[in-house]
Parts: structure tokens; C-alpha cells; sequence
């Protein structure tokens, strides 16, 4: 590595994302995504490759936004065009990248399918206000939005949940059904105003979807309804008062159901549906999507695709993500190795794969062994120093796996400091990709521990329940954990050590800071101090409704608060900064600010940075001109107490 040159901070202004790949008559097709410095935002093209001869043609150039639909016939580009009305423009886009006028709906279009050969079926989202836009005169229009106009100075909330992270303020808004017309494009709406449609199958002329009809207050318990195209009716086929219910699924012709038994974020269950009751068929320890984080991602790909009648998922096992088959009795595994599987498909029998694989960027690769096919990234790392995770182990409970990277022209015989990133979730899992975040610090001179404790995903149920682990064996492991470094690198200097991370990676940073002084310095992102009031006002707490209780009463709010760091502010004296944006509707703003105040009123040296406009995502999809501010900030931060 003398040879290397490092990981700069801006570095990641030239790296390219792929994403939302998918196959048609023989060829892939991808976005790219890449960073515009000049106008401080992204911009998007459309590849398509022909995997037998790793021809790469862009068809459709860099512009803001790039949305293709693959339909049975034709591919649907979005065109991007302001309106005064809602609207959703779309044109048809060839192979050779040319593109045709196709239909405009008066809709906020989120999915458009085939549903038979003569209709579309659309998910849009509307507002109770006007549930039935689509069907407005311009006139009505016209009046619709001079009425939203003169409102918009106000906000009034009535409904819970009233926000979502990367939405917005989410009130009196739903997420309905519709049926458009192939030929004349007329559209008809097939649920209630007040449903919010959660996920959607299609199968023959039946449409079974999860949704959740409510007037104000939304609950967990979405329940399964079809639609049958034939007889233009609308069943409730699974009135759901119990289950975490995902989604529908076929196995061939067999319905089954995706879901929690006991709550939303445990291993999901296969389940038969029939005569209105559900009966188990086999529990997994899979969450049945991957959650191996990475800040070199951008844009979303495929968590469950179907293959020879057989539905195949991505998911976490371990620290890796891989890619499994349900074939209505058990799980089998189709991939293995380091690394994560960010979207796949399939051109006949043969996997293709977009993937972060060898501590390198994203790729596309070829079948089950990922023979890479592309080299988007090939250059940008190339006689760069990347440093390899080396894995270090530790017990308490159950075994907590971790990694280290080595800092840059290491020296066994010097000392350095060494920075612990936490990840978020909880449960989520660090594995072996490519972080910028982490590879710049080590170009830095620093020593980056990394684990997965209790919380984390990857290792089934027990291993994750963090109503058991939550601001208790996590903080053990994680102890645990930088103990077993320290000892296993006799370099690190344990008088120099800080520690980061982001959404619960910030909660632990702030449960850390609260309860011991062993770092000198803290970056604590987009993070959590009380979860009393958190709990009241964050789009997660939702999720953790049935789960964690309700703090309404005088035993559930002294759980809530024994779990808050801010309750041991106290023991605080770490220097910590604070990284968070003003539109995280996850972790809000009063979250940092809470101990922030406090370690102000104490004498602790601390900062905040805060990010206008910026959600929940800033250190995956923020701004990039934001993203570099952030990673500027942390490292500045850390590199004033130690070095």
C-alpha cells in the first residue's frame, strides 16, 4: 500500500451507481446514476447490455431523472415535464433509445403494470381532498389547486401516521388502485378513497393486494383483498386482526402470504391462505430483503423476483447478503459468498446480478459464482489504496462478528488512533462492501472498527429481538468488541479512540457518550436521545407500535426513558457533534437537539451541523455537495481530539 494513492473525500463525486436492472428479449437494462456538482443534484442515464458480448450502449443520455416501466410489449419512460395540474406523462422507449408519445394520466402515477391484455394497472397516490381528480374537468382542477394554494401557509393534521420520511407530510393522502384502459385510456378507480394499498400480485384477472383501510388513525394490521377484473368485484379475502402481513405471493399457482406472526421486523413467515384463515408453512429466519448497508448505493432494485413460476428473494444471512428460493415447502439457498446482492434477474436460466463484491464498487455480474460483466467503477479505485476488512470476533451471549481496517503505509511498530462506526436500524448488518466513509478515514491514518451486535440482522430472531438487546447487550457487545481490537492491534492507541454512526448507529453514539468516557471524541448522526418524545413524533415508531407498547401510562414511559441517553446525560464529557437534517421524519430534529442543550448547559464541548431540506438518507441520497459537508464535518470533528 506505500504505492497506493488514498481515498480522497471527494472522491465519491465521480463514482457511478447502478440500479433498478432488469431483463428483456436477451438484455439487461439499467439506470446509472452519477453526481452533477454544477447544479448540486444527480443525474441519471439508461444503459442497455448485451451480457453475451458485454456490449454497453446508453440509449437514453444523462438527464435529471431516468424511470423506465417494462411491460409485456413495450418499455414506458416517464417523461419529466412541469404541469399545473397532476399528471403523469409517459412515452414509449425502444431499444435503440428513440421515444414516442404514448398517454398522459391525470394521476401520481408510483407503478404502472400489465394487468391482461386490456388494462394497465396503476398505483397512484391521491388525497381525500380530491380523491377523484382523475375525473375532474379542468375547471374543477383549476379551482382544486387555487384552493391548495391559498392553503399553503397552513398545516393541519387530523390523521396519525401524518408523515414519512422522503414523502413528507403524508396526511389525508392514500395510495389507491386504478384501472386504465390500453386503447382510450380511461381509468377507474377499483378501491375505496380511504384504502392505502401496501403491495400488489397480479394473477390472471385477479389482483390480490395488502391494504389498509382506515378513516384517521392507520394500524399494523393491513388486510389481503382481491380484485376480479371479470366480475369487476372487490373481496376482502383475509380480514387481518393479528399478522404483520407483507405481501402476496404465487409458488406456481398456489397463493401464499409473507408475514411477521409476532411482529413486523421478525423473520418472515410462509403462509397458505384459504376459506379466510392463514396457516403456517414455514418460518424463516429471513427478513426477505438485504440489508447489508453501503454509502456507494443510489436508487432502489429488486427484493423478490419470479423465476420458472418460483418467487426468489434477496436477504441477509450472516454478513452477506445472498439470494434464496421458496418453492412452497422450504428455503433454498442460491448464492453465497462476502458481499451484498443489491438487485437481480434472470435471463433464462442464467442470474445476473448487480452486487458490491471484492471490496469493489458496484458491478453487474454474471451467475451464482458473479462473473462481473461491467466496469462502471473499474477506474475510480484503480492504484487506490482500498483497505480489506480483516474479521475480529467476541462473545457475550452469542459470538458478535466485526472488522477492522488497517489505516494507509501501516507501520505495526507506530501508534494510531482508530474510529468504531456503529450502523443504523437496528437491524441491519455491516458485511464486507466498499464504505466511502470508512475507506477515507483509513487513507486518513486511522484505524475503522466495525460489528454487528445484538440488534443487528443476519442471525434470526433471538439474536436481533432488541425489545431483549436495546440500549443493554448491544452496548456490551460493542465494548466487548472494541476490548478484542484493541488487543488484537497493539498499534491502536486506546487514548485516541472515537466513535460515529447514524440512526441507531446515533442512538448508540449518544448511548455511548452517556454511559462511558473511554472515547475523546463523538459524531452522532441523524440520531435519538429520548424515546419518550421520539416515540410521538418519529414515521418508525409505527412499525414499533405492537412491539415495544405505547408509552401512555407510567410504567411504559419509564421503559421508554431508562432507554434514553438523555436520561444519563450526567455522565456525559465526550466532544460531540451532532450531523442532522431538518426533514428527517425517522430521527427528527429535536431528537439531537434535546442533548445537545443538555451538553451545553454541562460545559461539554459540542456542535451541530444541521442539513436544510435533507431527510433521513443524507449520507446515501443527499445532495452531493451535502453528502461531502457531512463526511468534511465528522472528519474534522474526530481529527481535532485525536488526531
Amino acid at each position: 500500500d506505500y504505492h497506493m494513492n488514498p481515498i480522497t473525500l471527494e472522491l465519491m463525486t465521480n463514482y457511478r451507481y447502478p440500479s433498478a436492472l432488469e431483463a428483456r428479449n436477451n438484455k439487461l437494462y439499467y439506470v446509472e446514476t452519477i453526481a452533477d456538482m454544477d447544479n448540486n443534484d444527480y443525474k441519471q442515464c439508461y444503459h442497455c447490455l448485451d451480457p453475451k458480448t458485454s456490449y454497453d450502449t446508453v440509449i437514453v443520455p444523462f438527464q435529471k431523472r431516468v424511470s423506465v416501466t417494462h411491460l409485456k410489449d413495450h418499455m414506458l419512460i416517464r417523461k419529466i415535464e412541469k404541469s399545473d395540474f397532476i399528471q403523469s406523462n409517459f412515452s414509449y422507449l425502444s431499444e435503440d433509445g428513440t421515444t414516442k408519445d404514448a398517454f398522459s394520466l391525470p394521476l401520481a402515477v408510483n407503478s404502472i403494470k400489465d394487468l391482461n391484455d386490456e388494462y394497465y394497472l396503476v398505483e397512484a397516490t391521491i388525497h381525500l381532498e380530491c380523491a377523484n381528480y382523475h375525473q375532474y374537468t379542468d375547471e374543477q382542477k383549476k379551482a382544486y389547486h387555487e384552493h391548495v394554494k391559498d392553503e399553503e401557509d397552513y398545516l393541519v393534521l387530523d390523521e396519525y401516521p401524518f408523515f414519512f420520511n422522503g414523502a413528507g407530510f403524508i396526511n389525508g393522502t392514500r395510495n389507491n388502485l386504478f384501472l386504465v384502459n390500453k386503447k382510450d385510456f380511461t381509468i377507474k378507480k377499483i378501491t375505496n378513497d380511504t384504502m392505502d394499498v401496501e403491495s400488489v400480485e397480479i394473477k390472471d384477472d385477479m389482483v390480490y393486494f395488502v391494504g389498509n383501510d382506515y378513516e384517521s388513525m392507520k394500524t399494523m394490521f393491513a388486510s389481503i383483498y382481491q380484485y376480479d377484473v371479470k366480475q369487476n368485484t372487490l373481496t376482502k379475502i383475509y380480514d387481518n386482526k393479528q399478522y404483520f402481513i407483507r405481501k402476496c405471493i404465487f409458488v406456481k399457482d398456489q397463493l401464499f402470504v409473507v408475514a411477521g406472526i409476532k411482529t413486523c421486523i421478525e423473520g418472515q413467515s410462509f403462509l397458505t391462505l384459504e376459506d379466510g384463515k392463514l396457516t403456517q408453512v414455514l418460518k424463516t429466519p429471513y427478513m426477505l430483503h438485504s440489508s447489508i448497508g453501503s454509502d456507494c448505493h443510489y436508487g432502489r432494485g429488486h427484493f423478490m423476483v419470479y423465476h420458472d413460476g418460483y418467487p426468489y428473494f434477496s436477504t441477509t444471512d450472516n454478513e452477506r447478503s445472498i439470494i434464496i428460493k421458496f418453492d412452497g415447502k422450504e428455503i433454498t439457498k442460491i448464492t453465497d459468498g462476502e458481499g451484498s446482492v443489491d438487485d437481480f434477474v434472470f435471463i433464462d436460466d442464467t442470474l445476473y446480478t448487480l452486487a458490491s463484491k471484492n471490496m469493489k464498487l458496484q458491478e453487474v455480474y454474471e451467475g451464482t459464482q458473479f462473473k462481473q460483466i461491467t466496469s462502471l467503477n473499474e477506474d475510480i479505485l484503480k492504484n487506490r489504496y482500498v483497505a480489506i476488512p480483516e474479521k475480529v470476533t467476541c462473545f457475550n451471549v452469542d459470538e458478535i462478528v466485526g472488522f477492522v481496517l488497517k489505516p494507509i503505509n501501516y507501520d505495526p511498530t507506530k501508534k494510531y488512533p482508530m474510529i468504531l462506526d456503529i450502523h443504523g436500524g437496528p437491524k441491519t448488518a455491516y458485511g464486507q462492501v466498499f464504505y466511502h466513509e470508512m475507506q477515507l478515514w483509513a487513507s486518513r491514518g486511522y484505524f475503522v472498527a466495525f460489528c454487528n451486535p445484538h440488534c443487528s440482522d443476519g442471525k434470526g430472531d433471538d439474536f436481533a429481538d432488541y425489545l431483549k438487546h436495546y440500549g443493554a447487550t448491544d452496548y456490551d457487545d460493542i465494548m466487548k468488541f472494541v476490548d478484542a481490537v484493541c488487543e488484537a492491534y497493539p498499534a491502536i492507541d486506546t487514548q485516541r479512540l472515537g466513535v460515529t454512526g447514524g440512526s441507531y448507529g446515533g442512538y448508540m453514539t449518544n448511548w455511548i457518550i452517556t454511559h462511558t468516557d473511554r472515547f475523546k471524541v463523538a459524531a452522532s448522526q441523524r440520531s435519538i436521545s429520548n424515546r419518550v418524545a421520539d416515540f410521538y413524533y418519529s414515521d418508525y415508531s409505527y412499525d414499533t407500535t405492537y412491539e415495544n407498547g405505547i408509552p401512555l401510562d407510567e410504567k411504559a414511559i419509564e421503559l421508554f426513558w431508562d432507554r434514553s441517553p438523555l436520561k444519563y446525560v450526567e455522565n456525559a464529557v465526550t466532544p460531540t457533534l451532532f450531523i442532522q437534517s431538518t426533514q428527517d421524519y425517522r430521527c427528527p430534529f429535536p431528537e439531537p437537539l434535546q442533548l445537545f442543550s443538555a451538553l451545553k448547559w454541562k460545559g461539554v464541548d459540542t456542535r451541530i451541523c444541521g442539513f436544510k431540506g435533507e431527510n433521513h438518507e443524507l449520507s446515501r441520497s443527499g445532495k452531493p455537495k451535502h453528502r461531502l459537508r457531512r463526511l468534511k464535518e465528522i472528519t474534522d470533528w474526530i481529527t481535532k481530539y485525536i488526531g
